[in-house]
């Protein structure tokens, strides 16, 4: 009994997937080799991920039972994304900038034939064959060119022109041939197609032979096929002026177009008069006008003109800049959507409604007030956009951050427009699982999510340096960290990503930072070392843990010298040596020999370093302190070649006492000493602070 269930689960399976068109995920090579084994020519639906007509395609057409019965039986079908793996090499191969395009490519890969848009299944089917079964682009071309091609085959050129989206060769063409037509040939069907494309404006003198003879063409080619082309002659032109501010004189014709839909018959014509007064409106610059219009008559227009008009309607309250009309338009679209059928201008109307609602709020950043992590990421995830997720607590600076960053204008107007922004308190709710699952081990820490909850950047020390750039880092998988880390976990060691990977994990001050640089480190070769691609390896923040990397630049700083600047490099082997120093004094269990501070001595004097006299000064007062030395006579010898503000006198003074608190008023001493050698008013004022001076 399980057998024969199994059986017919198969058999149901089967029928499905016979019942549309069945796209195999293949490569080129790989269906040019079944095509070659089965006998057929391959299919190709070249799409984009973000491409509305692709998707209609692949919802509304491909799925039909007749779809699948025509293309899986005549061809291997194929679907490849133009944007990922080997589609923009194919583009660039067939010459494929529009989509979506369709290609049909023998086994051998020659392309026998190129459709170009959206259409619905008839008429693709009939486009399709009519490439197939006619003479080649090429064929057709040398032979109009020797003048070799009647009306009629020129007409067939010019339709296969048409289908394989050659835009300019098909007006060209067009052109020719409707110079050559008589009135009676225009009044022919077989001609229409080529009248269509041209019957455009209204005002147009194709439309107006249309429009006198349209009785007879309504007999010849049936009466909705005119009424629509009357219907678009008059939705073009007011689209255009809807979506685009035109001049003046463009809106002067509303009028006229107004009493054309009045006195005529007209597809759709109160529809298209409610148009009209959204063009008025434009014409005028009046937001409200425009949008009470809207408002009134959501119910007059279908899914198709709605796409347009909420579009135009997005452009042109953008470009008002006011908070009001911005937040009106929101509620609208957000009642509009449940009208629409269609799901792809359905989901447009909703994003247009959730992001006027977004950019409406009070300036600063609109937090989303949504229940859980997954509602945030579906709505991401219907948006388009990527989440934006602060993590935060009831702490100082969690409420500073909000008050001086997240309520300015400049970042909400930024974080509203490109993001979906959603707040988790780590102490809260899921927000310690959460934080835990993104390894946020402290608040006030950014990740940004894509839709699907993988990390794709992170932002720490959100008070410092340009916010926002940082923030606008997301979009580039060069220096997204997220990004970065996937392709690390992946396997990739090159050095040039490796050096990506570490400048992002610098800016976040990781811990896994110095890791990283080792492993950097270790990848390159002597001559990569020392370029100044790599310089920033040696660099305290990346190597303070890495002996190696520190001692190859101390071996080789005449090499650096010549290779980067003497200035440039004498700048920072100091600056080691001075963190290497004070390390000894910040860290009671720093393990810093006198040995190894008598090999700085020499190194320093050996390599006759900028600034070696403060360096061998203080690596004396160090030297003094590892020898337990607590007398204020030695530290003042030792440190007599030094600035007064450059002495570590705080570190001294702590460490000291706390081995011998007798010296107290001795130190003190020395400590007003050096007050009154300083010259600038924040040492002084520090110093006084420190030692309770008056």
């Amino acid at each position: 009994m399980k057998k024969l269930l199994l059986v017919f689960v198969g058999l149901l399976c089967s029928l499905v997937i016979s019942a549309q068109t069945n796209f195999q995920e293949l490569s080129l090579e790989k269906a040019r080799e079944q095509a070659r084994a089965e006998n057929k020519p391959i299919f190709l639906d070249c799409y984009t991920s973000w491409c509305g007509p692709c998707k209609m395609m692949a919802n509304d057409v491909f799925t039909l039972e007749a779809a699948g019965n025509y293309f899986n039986k005549n061809f291997v079908c194929v679907k490849i994304d133009m944007e990922k793996g080997e589609g923009p090499a194919i583009g660039k191969q067939y010459e494929v900038d529009a989509y979506p395009t369709f290609l049909i490519i023998n086994a051998d890969g020659k392309l026998m034939h190129k459709l170009v848009g959206a259409m619905p299944l008839e008429e693709l089917i009939e486009n399709v064959e009519c490439g197939l079964k006619a003479n080649s682009i090429a064929e057709y071309e040398a032979l109009y060119q020797a003048g070799k091609l009647d009306k009629t085959e020129q007409m067939a050129y010019w339709r296969l022109l048409s289908i394989s989206g050659e835009v300019v060769k098909a007006q060209n063409v067009g052109d020719n041939l409707w110079g050559k037509l008589s009135e009676k040939d225009k009044l022919n069907s077989t001609y229409w197609p080529l009248l269509r494309s041209r019957a455009t404006t209204i005002e147009g003198e194709e439309m107006k032979f249309v429009c006198a003879n349209r009785e007879y063409f309504e007999k010849e080619v049936g009466k909705e096929e005119v009424g629509k082309l009357i219907y678009n002659s008059f939705i073009t032109e007011l689209n255009m002026m809807i979506v685009y501010q035109l001049p003046a004189k463009k809106y002067e014709k509303v009028p006229t177009i107004k009493d054309l839909l009045k006195n005529n018959d007209v597809p759709r014509k109160e529809a298209l008069l409610k148009i009209t007064e959204l063009a008025e409106a434009r014409a005028n610059y009046d937001e409200k006008s425009y949008l009470d219009i809207l408002d009134a008559n959501l119910d007059i227009w279908n899914d198709s003109e709605k796409r347009t008009i909420f579009e135009a309607a997005k452009l042109f309250i953008s470009l008002a800049n006011g908070k009001e009309q911005t937040r009106r338009l929101g509620e609208i679209a957000l009642r509009a959507h449940e009208t629409v059928k269609d799901e792809v201008v359905k989901e447009g109307i909703i994003k247009i409604g959730l992001t006027s609602r977004r950019m409406s709020g009070n300036d600063g950043v609109y937090w989303e007030d949504l229940g859980s992590l997954k509602e945030v990421l579906d709505r991401a995830s219907l948006e388009g956009r990527y989440v934006f997720l602060y993590f935060h607590n009831d702490g100082q600076t969690s409420k500073l951050i909000n008050e001086k960053l997240f309520s300015s204008k400049e970042v909400g107007d930024y974080l509203n427009k490109f993001f979906v922004n959603y707040k988790i308190h780590v102490g809260e709710g899921e927000g310690a699982n959460i934080a835990r699952r993104y390894g946020v081990i402290v608040p006030n820490m950014v990740v940004v999510l894509d839709k699907y909850g993988a990390v794709r950047h992170r932002v720490s020390n959100l008070m410092q340096g340009d916010f926002i750039k940082q923030v606008n880092e997301t979009f580039d998988d060069n220096k997204a960290v997220g990004v970065l880390e996937m392709r690390y976990n992946m396997g990739d060691r090159s050095p040039e990503f490796m050096l990506k990977y570490l400048m992002a994990l610098g800016k976040l001050s990781s811990p896994r930072t110095s890791l990283v640089a080792v492993e950097l480190f270790a990848l390159l070769d002597d001559e990569q070392r020392v370029s100044p691609e790599f310089w920033m390896l040696y660099h305290p923040q990346f190597s303070m843990i890495s002996s190696d990397m520190k001692n190859y630049l101390f071996s080789n700083i005449q090499e650096f010298r010549e290779k980067l600047g003497a200035e440039k490099v004498d700048e920072l082997v100091a600056y080691q040596i001075n963190s290497d120093l004070n390390q000894v004094l910040y860290n009671a269990k720093a393990r810093t020999s006198v040995e190894d501070i008598d090999r700085m001595i020499r190194f320093i004097k050996q390599s006759k370093l900028q600034d070696s006299e403060q360096l061998i000064c203080l690596a004396n007062v160090v030297k003094l302190f590892k020898n337990k030395v607590c007398s204020v006579k030695e530290y003042k010898k030792a440190s007599k070649g030094m600035k007064p503000e450059e002495i570590p006198f705080a570190d001294l003074y702590a460490n000291v006492l706390a081995m011998e608190p007798g010296r107290t008023e001795e130190w003190n001493a020395w400590g007003k000493e050096i007050v009154d050698s300083l010259s600038d008013p924040k040492y002084i004022q520090w110093y006084k602070q420190f030692l309770n001076l008056k």
